[in-house]
């Protein structure tokens, strides 16, 4: 079997599959929240609302004790007890620290045999930050989260790729009209979408290679990857 149809098996093609995964991870008795700030933070709500679990705790992380987190914490050379979480979530952070790979390691140590992960890795996103170091492939999530004993691999919901360019031509205020950033988002990835899926239809194979490309694969491949501006992953160790 080769490296792409490896992959394929460990992709969760449906556009909604975020929600899911993440409620999964967020819904575990305790829950490490790394580069989550503190409690006041939106990925603390965001991991609160979705946990269907009221027993569930939430501890946030970060390597800047000026933002109060509950631990102060480098990730990459973390001192927090093995094998002592049920849960980690890692929302756009791995592009922020310097040495990934150190930074999956920990998670892998920290987390309890059977714990779960959730990972939100950039591909196309602007430059957000003095400490912006990576951009992540789907083959390169793919690779990192290997050491688990098991993985998926699935779209981030949002925007996509029309909601980072218009980030990029307002200089970041089109936040301010959310409503509006919405509208222009979706009318982007539309016509992104009709360019590309002509652009499939010209391409599509023909004779003995015609069964390789599926709808399935299209939608996926073809279309969702590239209006999409990162990729997720859940792991369970």
């Amino acid at each position: 079997m080769g490296k792409a149809e490896e992959i394929k098996n460990r992709i969760d093609f449906r556009i909604n599959a975020r929600v899911e995964y993440e409620t999964r991870v967020a819904s575990r008795d305790n829950v490490l929240d790394i580069g989550g700030i503190n409690q006041q933070s939106r990925s603390n709500r965001r991991l609160r609302e979705l946990s269907s679990n009221p027993k569930t705790k939430i501890v946030s992380t970060d390597i800047i004790a000026d933002y109060c987190p509950d631990i102060v914490d480098d990730i990459c050379n973390s001192k927090i007890e093995s094998n002592s979480y049920d849960a980690i979530n890692c929302d756009g952070i791995l592009e922020h620290v310097l040495d990934y790979e150190a930074a999956i390691n920990n998670i892998h140590r920290i987390l309890k045999p059977g714990g779960e992960l959730f990972v939100y890795v950039p591909f196309f996103w602007g430059f957000h930050d003095k400490m912006d170091y990576h951009r992540f492939t789907y083959w390169e999530l793919d690779r990192m989260l290997c050491i688990f004993s098991q993985h998926k691999l699935f779209l981030p919901d949002g925007n996509g790729y029309g909601g980072v360019l218009w980030q990029v031509l307002t200089l970041h205020q089109i936040y301010k009209f959310p409503r509006l950033w919405n509208f222009l988002s979706k009318c982007t990835n539309v016509l992104l979408s009709i360019y590309l899926t002509f652009r499939f239809i010209r391409h599509w194979p023909r004779g003995n290679n015609k069964q390789k490309r599926s709808f399935r694969y299209y939608i996926f491949y073809c279309l969702h990857l590239s209006v999409n501006h990162g990729f997720c992953g859940w792991a369970i160790k």
